[in-house]
Protein backbone atom coordinates (compact mmCIF):
# COMPACT_ATOMS: atom_id res chain seq x y z
CA UNK A 1 0.00 0.00 0.00
CA UNK A 2 1.14 3.76 -0.58
CA UNK A 3 0.68 6.18 1.76
CA UNK A 4 -0.05 9.76 1.18
CA UNK A 5 0.79 11.92 3.55
CA UNK A 6 -1.56 14.28 4.99
CA UNK A 7 0.07 17.24 6.99
CA UNK A 8 -1.94 20.02 5.51
CA UNK A 9 -0.27 21.05 3.03
CA UNK A 10 -0.61 19.40 -0.04
CA UNK A 11 -3.58 19.07 -2.78
CA UNK A 12 -3.94 15.29 -1.26
CA UNK A 13 -7.03 15.05 -3.84
CA UNK A 14 -5.29 15.55 -6.83
CA UNK A 15 -2.57 13.30 -5.63
CA UNK A 16 -5.10 10.16 -4.54
CA UNK A 17 -6.71 10.74 -8.27
CA UNK A 18 -3.20 10.61 -10.09
CA UNK A 19 -2.41 7.17 -8.29
CA UNK A 20 -6.26 5.50 -9.29
CA UNK A 21 -6.05 6.63 -12.30
CA UNK A 22 -2.93 4.19 -12.56
CA UNK A 23 -4.48 1.76 -10.45
CA UNK A 24 -2.26 2.02 -7.89
CA UNK A 25 -4.16 1.16 -4.10
CA UNK A 26 -2.87 4.33 -2.14
CA UNK A 27 -4.17 5.58 0.58
CA UNK A 28 -4.38 9.29 2.44
CA UNK A 29 -2.91 9.23 6.00
CA UNK A 30 -2.21 11.54 8.81
CA UNK A 31 -1.54 8.51 11.00
CA UNK A 32 2.39 7.36 11.98
CA UNK A 33 1.33 3.77 12.34
CA UNK A 34 0.08 3.54 8.69
CA UNK A 35 3.48 5.71 7.04
CA UNK A 36 5.30 3.43 9.16
CA UNK A 37 3.83 0.66 7.71
CA UNK A 38 3.38 1.53 4.19
CA UNK A 39 5.58 -0.08 1.35
CA UNK A 40 5.62 2.78 -0.38
CA UNK A 41 5.25 6.67 0.82
CA UNK A 42 4.49 9.54 -0.94
CA UNK A 43 5.24 13.72 0.81
CA UNK A 44 3.14 16.24 -1.45
CA UNK A 45 3.31 19.73 -0.62
CA UNK A 46 2.34 23.25 -1.47
CA UNK A 47 2.17 26.44 -0.03
CA UNK A 48 4.51 27.64 2.14
CA UNK A 49 7.91 26.13 4.29
CA UNK A 50 7.70 27.80 7.77
CA UNK A 51 3.47 26.89 7.85
CA UNK A 52 4.11 23.31 6.47
CA UNK A 53 6.91 22.44 8.97
CA UNK A 54 4.26 23.75 12.00
CA UNK A 55 1.92 21.74 10.84
CA UNK A 56 4.17 18.91 10.38
CA UNK A 57 4.91 18.88 14.18
CA UNK A 58 1.47 19.85 15.21
CA UNK A 59 0.02 16.83 13.97
CA UNK A 60 2.98 14.70 15.58
CA UNK A 61 4.38 13.94 11.66
CA UNK A 62 7.79 14.97 11.68
CA UNK A 63 9.08 12.02 13.57
CA UNK A 64 7.49 9.68 11.24
CA UNK A 65 8.20 11.21 7.52
CA UNK A 66 11.88 11.20 8.70
CA UNK A 67 12.00 7.93 9.64
CA UNK A 68 10.15 7.06 6.15
CA UNK A 69 12.46 8.51 4.19
CA UNK A 70 15.82 6.91 5.95
CA UNK A 71 14.03 3.72 6.26
CA UNK A 72 14.91 2.41 2.52
CA UNK A 73 11.19 2.55 1.44
CA UNK A 74 10.20 3.92 -1.62
CA UNK A 75 9.62 7.38 -0.58
CA UNK A 76 8.31 10.25 -3.27
CA UNK A 77 8.57 13.76 -2.43
CA UNK A 78 6.30 16.50 -3.99
CA UNK A 79 7.01 20.15 -4.55
CA UNK A 80 7.20 21.20 -1.57
CA UNK A 81 7.33 17.92 -0.15
CA UNK A 82 11.08 18.13 -2.02
CA UNK A 83 12.43 21.48 -0.46
CA UNK A 84 11.37 20.28 2.96
CA UNK A 85 13.87 17.77 2.88
CA UNK A 86 16.50 19.55 2.91
CA UNK A 87 18.30 21.28 5.68
CA UNK A 88 17.00 24.70 5.14
CA UNK A 89 14.52 27.18 3.11
CA UNK A 90 15.17 30.84 2.56
CA UNK A 91 11.65 31.12 2.80
CA UNK A 92 9.49 33.00 5.69
CA UNK A 93 13.29 34.82 6.40
CA UNK A 94 14.76 31.31 6.41
CA UNK A 95 13.00 27.93 7.84
CA UNK A 96 15.18 25.32 9.51
CA UNK A 97 13.59 21.96 7.54
CA UNK A 98 13.92 18.06 7.71
CA UNK A 99 17.94 17.87 7.16
CA UNK A 100 17.10 14.47 5.13
CA UNK A 101 19.41 16.07 2.24
CA UNK A 102 22.26 18.85 2.78
CA UNK A 103 21.15 22.02 1.10
CA UNK A 104 19.46 25.40 1.36
CA UNK A 105 16.38 26.35 -1.36
CA UNK A 106 16.38 29.29 -2.57
CA UNK A 107 14.16 32.41 -3.44
CA UNK A 108 14.00 33.15 -7.65
CA UNK A 109 14.93 36.33 -7.84
CA UNK A 110 12.39 38.57 -10.08
CA UNK A 111 13.63 40.36 -13.20
CA UNK A 112 12.26 41.87 -16.60
CA UNK A 113 10.11 39.24 -17.88
CA UNK A 114 10.50 37.00 -14.95
CA UNK A 115 7.16 36.30 -12.71
CA UNK A 116 7.13 34.73 -10.00
CA UNK A 117 6.06 31.92 -8.85
CA UNK A 118 6.91 29.95 -12.02
CA UNK A 119 3.57 28.49 -13.16
CA UNK A 120 3.21 26.07 -15.99
CA UNK A 121 5.23 23.92 -17.93
CA UNK A 122 8.70 23.40 -18.61
CA UNK A 123 11.21 20.13 -19.80
CA UNK A 124 13.29 18.27 -17.26
CA UNK A 125 17.05 17.64 -18.58
CA UNK A 126 15.55 19.29 -21.66
CA UNK A 127 12.90 16.18 -22.33
CA UNK A 128 9.58 15.36 -20.62
CA UNK A 129 7.50 18.43 -20.15
CA UNK A 130 5.76 18.55 -16.37
CA UNK A 131 3.47 21.02 -14.47
CA UNK A 132 5.40 23.57 -12.40
CA UNK A 133 4.53 25.96 -9.63
CA UNK A 134 7.15 27.43 -7.35
CA UNK A 135 8.83 30.45 -6.29
CA UNK A 136 11.94 28.69 -4.44
CA UNK A 137 14.11 25.71 -6.18
CA UNK A 138 17.27 23.52 -4.94
CA UNK A 139 20.44 23.92 -6.24
CA UNK A 140 22.28 21.52 -8.09
CA UNK A 141 24.20 19.10 -6.02
CA UNK A 142 25.74 15.59 -6.16
CA UNK A 143 22.10 14.35 -5.59
CA UNK A 144 20.28 16.23 -8.65
CA UNK A 145 18.89 13.42 -11.47
CA UNK A 146 16.84 16.58 -13.16
CA UNK A 147 17.73 19.83 -13.92
CA UNK A 148 15.30 22.40 -15.55
CA UNK A 149 16.01 26.47 -15.97
CA UNK A 150 14.36 29.14 -14.89
CA UNK A 151 14.87 32.87 -14.60
CA UNK A 152 18.29 32.54 -15.61
CA UNK A 153 18.82 29.27 -13.10
CA UNK A 154 19.31 25.99 -13.64
CA UNK A 155 18.39 24.33 -10.63
CA UNK A 156 17.52 20.71 -9.59
CA UNK A 157 13.50 19.72 -10.68
CA UNK A 158 14.68 16.56 -9.45
CA UNK A 159 16.88 14.57 -7.04
CA UNK A 160 17.59 11.10 -5.99
CA UNK A 161 19.14 9.43 -3.17
CA UNK A 162 19.01 5.32 -2.64
CA UNK A 163 15.08 4.97 -1.81
CA UNK A 164 14.14 8.09 -1.94
CA UNK A 165 12.88 10.24 -5.04
CA UNK A 166 11.44 13.97 -4.92
CA UNK A 167 10.61 16.45 -7.45
CA UNK A 168 10.04 20.02 -8.01
CA UNK A 169 6.94 19.46 -10.51
CA UNK A 170 3.45 18.36 -9.76
CA UNK A 171 3.63 14.74 -11.61
CA UNK A 172 0.13 13.87 -10.85
CA UNK A 173 -1.04 16.84 -13.11
CA UNK A 174 1.68 16.48 -15.74
CA UNK A 175 -0.68 14.33 -18.07
CA UNK A 176 1.04 11.74 -19.34
CA UNK A 177 4.31 11.82 -18.50
CA UNK A 178 3.45 12.19 -14.47
CA UNK A 179 1.34 9.16 -14.55
CA UNK A 180 4.05 7.43 -16.55
CA UNK A 181 6.61 8.55 -13.66
CA UNK A 182 4.33 7.54 -11.06
CA UNK A 183 3.54 4.31 -12.77
CA UNK A 184 7.32 3.32 -12.57
CA UNK A 185 7.85 4.49 -9.34
CA UNK A 186 5.03 2.34 -7.87
CA UNK A 187 6.46 -0.51 -10.41
CA UNK A 188 9.39 -0.11 -8.48
CA UNK A 189 11.42 0.96 -11.79
CA UNK A 190 13.87 3.00 -11.83
CA UNK A 191 13.01 6.40 -12.85
CA UNK A 192 15.14 7.81 -15.40
CA UNK A 193 14.81 11.48 -17.11
CA UNK A 194 16.01 11.29 -20.26
CA UNK A 195 16.91 14.26 -22.33
CA UNK A 196 19.74 16.87 -23.39
CA UNK A 197 20.71 19.29 -20.41
CA UNK A 198 22.01 21.20 -23.07
CA UNK A 199 18.87 21.85 -25.25
CA UNK A 200 16.80 22.92 -22.23
CA UNK A 201 14.55 26.13 -22.97
CA UNK A 202 15.52 28.73 -20.78
CA UNK A 203 11.58 29.51 -19.66
CA UNK A 204 8.52 27.74 -19.43
CA UNK A 205 6.14 27.24 -21.86
CA UNK A 206 3.45 29.85 -22.30
CA UNK A 207 -0.09 28.50 -21.80
CA UNK A 208 -3.44 28.04 -23.46
CA UNK A 209 -5.92 28.03 -20.73
CA UNK A 210 -9.44 26.70 -21.89
CA UNK A 211 -12.32 28.56 -20.02
CA UNK A 212 -15.64 26.86 -19.43
CA UNK A 213 -18.41 29.12 -18.37
CA UNK A 214 -21.22 26.58 -16.56
CA UNK A 215 -24.44 27.97 -16.36
CA UNK A 216 -26.88 25.19 -14.78
CA UNK A 217 -24.76 22.05 -15.26
CA UNK A 218 -24.08 23.26 -19.02
CA UNK A 219 -21.12 25.34 -20.53
CA UNK A 220 -22.56 28.82 -22.21
CA UNK A 221 -20.73 31.37 -23.84
CA UNK A 222 -22.16 34.88 -25.01
CA UNK A 223 -20.67 38.17 -25.51
CA UNK A 224 -19.47 41.17 -23.33
CA UNK A 225 -22.04 38.40 -20.45
CA UNK A 226 -24.70 38.78 -22.66
CA UNK A 227 -26.76 36.55 -25.01
CA UNK A 228 -25.17 33.35 -23.45
CA UNK A 229 -26.28 29.76 -25.84
CA UNK A 230 -25.82 26.06 -24.75
CA UNK A 231 -21.92 24.19 -26.26
CA UNK A 232 -21.89 21.19 -24.21
CA UNK A 233 -21.03 18.96 -21.09
CA UNK A 234 -17.88 20.78 -19.19
CA UNK A 235 -17.00 17.13 -18.08
CA UNK A 236 -17.08 16.08 -21.13
CA UNK A 237 -15.42 19.71 -22.66
CA UNK A 238 -13.01 19.14 -20.30
CA UNK A 239 -11.69 15.83 -20.98
CA UNK A 240 -11.62 16.88 -24.96
CA UNK A 241 -9.70 19.62 -24.15
CA UNK A 242 -7.10 18.02 -22.13
CA UNK A 243 -6.61 15.06 -24.30
CA UNK A 244 -6.40 18.52 -27.08
CA UNK A 245 -3.03 20.01 -25.57
CA UNK A 246 -4.37 22.31 -23.26
CA UNK A 247 -2.07 23.33 -20.74
CA UNK A 248 -4.41 24.17 -17.82
CA UNK A 249 -8.20 24.55 -17.92
CA UNK A 250 -10.49 26.98 -15.65
CA UNK A 251 -14.11 26.78 -15.09
CA UNK A 252 -16.31 29.56 -14.23
CA UNK A 253 -20.28 29.25 -12.35
CA UNK A 254 -20.73 32.60 -14.46
CA UNK A 255 -24.56 33.37 -11.83
CA UNK A 256 -22.90 32.06 -8.72
CA UNK A 257 -22.13 35.17 -7.43
CA UNK A 258 -25.42 37.22 -9.07
CA UNK A 259 -27.31 34.36 -7.40
CA UNK A 260 -25.57 34.79 -4.35
CA UNK A 261 -25.44 30.77 -3.88
CA UNK A 262 -22.47 28.12 -3.92
CA UNK A 263 -20.53 27.12 -6.49
CA UNK A 264 -21.12 23.70 -8.03
CA UNK A 265 -18.81 21.37 -6.49
CA UNK A 266 -20.06 18.05 -7.55
CA UNK A 267 -18.95 19.36 -11.23
CA UNK A 268 -15.68 20.33 -9.76
CA UNK A 269 -15.28 16.81 -8.09
CA UNK A 270 -16.02 15.04 -11.92
CA UNK A 271 -13.86 17.19 -13.35
CA UNK A 272 -10.58 16.42 -11.03
CA UNK A 273 -11.70 12.86 -11.59
CA UNK A 274 -11.51 13.15 -15.60
CA UNK A 275 -8.45 15.03 -16.14
CA UNK A 276 -4.55 14.76 -15.12
CA UNK A 277 -3.84 18.84 -15.33
CA UNK A 278 -4.45 22.04 -13.43
CA UNK A 279 -7.66 23.97 -13.33
CA UNK A 280 -9.02 26.60 -11.76
CA UNK A 281 -12.63 27.35 -10.60
CA UNK A 282 -14.23 30.25 -9.61
CA UNK A 283 -17.78 31.87 -9.30
CA UNK A 284 -19.96 31.55 -5.84
CA UNK A 285 -16.50 31.94 -3.42
CA UNK A 286 -17.94 33.30 -0.59
CA UNK A 287 -15.64 32.72 2.06
CA UNK A 288 -12.40 30.53 2.93
CA UNK A 289 -14.55 27.37 3.40
CA UNK A 290 -15.63 27.61 0.38
CA UNK A 291 -12.11 28.07 -1.00
CA UNK A 292 -11.15 24.37 0.91
CA UNK A 293 -14.16 23.01 -0.08
CA UNK A 294 -13.34 23.67 -4.03
CA UNK A 295 -9.53 22.30 -2.86
CA UNK A 296 -10.64 19.44 -1.35
CA UNK A 297 -13.06 18.96 -4.32
CA UNK A 298 -9.64 18.39 -6.81
CA UNK A 299 -8.83 21.91 -8.06
CA UNK A 300 -5.63 23.71 -8.05
CA UNK A 301 -6.98 26.70 -7.68
CA UNK A 302 -9.58 29.16 -6.46
CA UNK A 303 -10.65 32.51 -8.45
CA UNK A 304 -11.58 35.19 -6.51
CA UNK A 305 -13.44 38.24 -7.97
CA UNK A 306 -16.42 39.93 -6.57
CA UNK A 307 -15.70 38.57 -3.01
CA UNK A 308 -11.89 39.90 -3.22
CA UNK A 309 -13.75 43.31 -4.22
CA UNK A 310 -15.65 43.52 -1.32
CA UNK A 311 -13.16 42.06 1.30
CA UNK A 312 -9.42 42.17 0.21
CA UNK A 313 -8.55 40.56 3.37
CA UNK A 314 -9.97 36.96 2.03
CA UNK A 315 -6.84 36.87 -0.76
CA UNK A 316 -4.72 36.85 2.28
CA UNK A 317 -6.06 34.19 4.43
CA UNK A 318 -6.40 32.08 1.45
CA UNK A 319 -2.96 32.48 0.59
CA UNK A 320 -2.02 31.91 4.29
CA UNK A 321 -4.11 28.46 4.19
CA UNK A 322 -3.55 27.14 0.72
CA UNK A 323 -0.46 29.35 -0.71
CA UNK A 324 -0.32 32.00 -3.15
CA UNK A 325 0.06 29.94 -5.79
CA UNK A 326 -3.86 28.33 -5.29
CA UNK A 327 -5.28 32.38 -5.05
CA UNK A 328 -5.93 33.88 -8.79
CA UNK A 329 -7.57 36.91 -8.34
CA UNK A 330 -9.98 37.43 -11.42
CA UNK A 331 -10.84 40.93 -12.85
CA UNK A 332 -12.87 42.03 -15.13
CA UNK A 333 -11.70 45.57 -16.00
CA UNK A 334 -14.00 48.22 -18.32
CA UNK A 335 -12.21 51.32 -20.23
CA UNK A 336 -12.85 54.27 -18.18
CA UNK A 337 -10.57 57.56 -18.88
CA UNK A 338 -11.44 59.27 -15.23
CA UNK A 339 -9.50 55.99 -14.00
CA UNK A 340 -5.48 56.67 -13.85
CA UNK A 341 -4.72 53.79 -15.67
CA UNK A 342 -7.78 54.49 -18.10
CA UNK A 343 -9.49 50.87 -16.57
CA UNK A 344 -12.32 50.35 -13.97
CA UNK A 345 -12.45 47.48 -11.96
CA UNK A 346 -16.15 45.82 -12.55
CA UNK A 347 -17.96 42.67 -10.24
CA UNK A 348 -20.98 40.67 -10.32
CA UNK A 349 -20.39 39.84 -14.31
CA UNK A 350 -20.08 43.56 -15.28
CA UNK A 351 -23.26 44.03 -13.16
CA UNK A 352 -21.59 46.53 -10.91
CA UNK A 353 -18.83 49.68 -11.33
CA UNK A 354 -16.49 49.83 -8.09
CA UNK A 355 -14.66 53.30 -8.89
CA UNK A 356 -11.59 51.34 -8.49
CA UNK A 357 -8.28 51.42 -10.34
CA UNK A 358 -7.65 48.46 -11.82
CA UNK A 359 -3.57 48.39 -11.89
CA UNK A 360 -3.84 49.57 -8.38
CA UNK A 361 -6.32 46.75 -7.63
CA UNK A 362 -3.84 44.27 -9.36
CA UNK A 363 -1.19 45.73 -7.40
CA UNK A 364 -2.82 45.43 -3.58
CA UNK A 365 -4.21 41.88 -4.68
CA UNK A 366 -0.18 41.06 -4.98
CA UNK A 367 0.95 42.65 -2.21
CA UNK A 368 -2.02 40.72 0.20
CA UNK A 369 -0.66 37.19 -1.92
CA UNK A 370 -2.51 36.25 -5.03
CA UNK A 371 -0.48 34.45 -6.94
CA UNK A 372 -1.86 34.93 -10.35
CA UNK A 373 -3.97 37.27 -12.07
CA UNK A 374 -6.80 36.82 -14.81
CA UNK A 375 -7.48 39.99 -16.72
CA UNK A 376 -10.89 39.36 -18.29
CA UNK A 377 -11.49 42.56 -20.51
CA UNK A 378 -15.23 43.32 -20.43
CA UNK A 379 -14.60 45.57 -24.13
CA UNK A 380 -13.23 42.69 -25.94
CA UNK A 381 -14.99 39.49 -24.42
CA UNK A 382 -16.68 37.59 -27.27
CA UNK A 383 -16.03 40.38 -29.58
CA UNK A 384 -13.15 37.48 -31.16
CA UNK A 385 -11.37 40.73 -32.22
CA UNK A 386 -8.34 40.08 -30.47
CA UNK A 387 -6.99 40.67 -26.74
CA UNK A 388 -7.16 44.15 -25.43
CA UNK A 389 -3.41 43.94 -25.27
CA UNK A 390 -3.45 47.74 -23.46
CA UNK A 391 -4.72 46.26 -20.05
CA UNK A 392 -3.01 43.39 -20.50
CA UNK A 393 0.02 45.05 -20.61
CA UNK A 394 -0.66 47.47 -17.86
CA UNK A 395 -1.45 44.69 -15.17
CA UNK A 396 1.90 43.23 -16.18
CA UNK A 397 4.06 45.98 -16.06
CA UNK A 398 3.05 46.75 -12.47
CA UNK A 399 3.28 43.35 -11.24
CA UNK A 400 5.70 40.33 -10.91
CA UNK A 401 3.03 37.72 -10.71
CA UNK A 402 2.24 35.54 -13.99
CA UNK A 403 -0.72 37.08 -15.74
CA UNK A 404 -3.63 35.55 -18.08
CA UNK A 405 -4.99 37.62 -20.28
CA UNK A 406 -8.56 37.10 -20.65
CA UNK A 407 -11.11 38.03 -23.77
CA UNK A 408 -11.29 38.77 -27.67
CA UNK A 409 -9.26 35.89 -28.63
CA UNK A 410 -10.74 34.95 -32.22
CA UNK A 411 -8.01 33.60 -34.48
CA UNK A 412 -4.48 31.73 -33.66
CA UNK A 413 -2.70 34.86 -34.63
CA UNK A 414 -3.91 36.55 -31.67
CA UNK A 415 -2.24 34.74 -28.95
CA UNK A 416 1.57 35.35 -31.24
CA UNK A 417 0.66 38.81 -30.76
CA UNK A 418 -0.63 39.06 -27.07
CA UNK A 419 3.17 37.28 -26.26
CA UNK A 420 5.05 39.11 -28.38
CA UNK A 421 3.56 42.41 -27.54
CA UNK A 422 2.73 42.18 -23.50
CA UNK A 423 4.30 40.05 -20.92
CA UNK A 424 1.23 37.48 -19.90
CA UNK A 425 2.31 34.13 -18.88
CA UNK A 426 -1.06 32.40 -20.02
CA UNK A 427 -3.67 33.43 -22.62
CA UNK A 428 -7.43 31.78 -22.18
CA UNK A 429 -9.63 31.03 -25.19
CA UNK A 430 -13.25 29.93 -25.17
CA UNK A 431 -15.51 30.60 -28.30
CA UNK A 432 -12.98 30.06 -30.84
CA UNK A 433 -12.35 26.64 -29.64
CA UNK A 434 -15.94 25.84 -28.29
CA UNK A 435 -17.58 26.18 -31.99
CA UNK A 436 -15.22 24.18 -33.56
CA UNK A 437 -13.94 26.29 -35.69
CA UNK A 438 -10.33 26.26 -34.26
CA UNK A 439 -8.40 23.87 -32.32
CA UNK A 440 -5.58 24.10 -29.71
CA UNK A 441 -3.01 22.64 -31.84
CA UNK A 442 -3.80 25.64 -34.24
CA UNK A 443 -2.91 27.92 -31.60
CA UNK A 444 0.05 26.61 -30.69
CA UNK A 445 0.86 25.98 -34.29
CA UNK A 446 1.09 30.10 -34.94
CA UNK A 447 2.70 30.65 -31.66
CA UNK A 448 5.45 28.23 -32.27
CA UNK A 449 5.79 29.94 -35.78
CA UNK A 450 5.85 33.18 -34.14
CA UNK A 451 9.07 32.07 -31.73
CA UNK A 452 6.67 31.97 -28.67
CA UNK A 453 7.92 28.69 -26.48
CA UNK A 454 5.04 25.96 -26.28
CA UNK A 455 3.99 22.77 -24.49
CA UNK A 456 4.28 20.17 -27.53
CA UNK A 457 3.69 16.93 -25.41
CA UNK A 458 0.35 15.12 -24.37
Amino acid sequence: MTAIVDYGAGNLTSVALAFSAIGADAEVTDDPVKIAAADRIVFPGVGAAASAMASLRSRGLEKAVRAAALSGRPFLGICLGMQILFEESEEDGGTATLGILPGRVRRFRAGHGVRIPQMGWNAVNGGEEYYFVHGYYAPLSGFTVGTTRYAGVEFSSAVGRGNLLACQFHPEKSGRAGLALLRDWTAGKKVVFAGDRSSAPVTSARRVIPCLDVKGGRVTKGVKFKNNVDLGDPVEMAMAYSDGGADELVFYDITASAERRPIDIGMVKAVASSVRIPFAVGGGISSLADMERVILAGAEKVSVNSLAVRDPSIIAAGAKAFGSQAIVLGMDPVANDAMPSGFEITTRGFRERTGIDAVEWAKKAESLGAGEIVVNSVDADGTRAGFNLDVTAAIAGATSVPVVASGGAGRPEHFTELFCRTDADAAIVAGMIHTGEWKISDIKDAMRRGGIPVRTSF
